[in-house]
């Protein structure tokens, strides 16, 4: 039996992409706040930038799977005859889901040692299996990584969007200090 794809929610931190998102602010607020903005509101000015800072958390439509089985020729590790090509089956299920595909690859701060195993790809999650037609084992199997994706999407999902939170406060913080430094560089525009 052979589950199919990648580990997911594994290969860097998402601690760390969020921290790199915080550190950005600064800089966003720099660049798109110019003098012309000094006569909106601190609240308006971070309210507009918000959409661009925030990063939003996975959704994942568990309740409409797309289902597919294909026979196929499979390699098989034998006892016997060591690897061996049978008649065998490939399973699929998957889930649409809207949010940055790239959070996939980002393992949040809370984790087990079993990240589930998929394939993402236009807009979908992709579980599987190929393998021997063993119709019990296989359903098994993808349940475990249903459950693995689900539980993994969850703690993805606590982890943005408590960052997410956080973003007006630091965007109207950083509105502040881009005022004043304006309205200081406003002061030489008369020397």
């Amino acid at each position: 039996m052979m589950i199919i794809g990648d580990v997911l929610f594994w290969k860097n931190q998402l601690s760390n992409y969020l921290h790199v998102q915080v550190n950005a602010v600064e800089a966003h607020v720099r660049k798109h706040m110019t003098a012309a903005d000094l006569e909106q509101s601190n609240d308006e000015i971070a309210a507009r930038m918000l959409k661009a800072a925030i990063v939003g958390s996975l959704s994942i439509d568990f309740d409409n799977p797309e289902r597919e089985v294909k026979e196929r020729r499979v390699t098989v590790r034998d006892h016997f005859s060591g690897n061996v090509t049978i008649d065998g089956v490939r399973v699929t299920k998957s889930f649409a889901f809207t949010g940055h595909a790239e959070l996939f690859y980002l393992r949040p701060s809370t984790f087990d040692s079993g990240p589930p195993h998929g394939t993402v790809q236009a807009g979908h999650v992709i579980l599987g299996y190929e393998g021997r037609n063993d119709p019990d084992g296989i359903k098994r199997s993808i349940a475990e990584q249903e459950n693995q994706l689900r539980q993994y999407a969850a703690w993805s999902k606590a982890e943005v969007d408590a960052h997410d939170a956080r973003l007006p406060e630091l965007l109207k913080n950083a509105v502040e200090r881009r005022r004043k430094s304006l309205q200081e560089l406003n002061k030489l525009s008369d020397f």
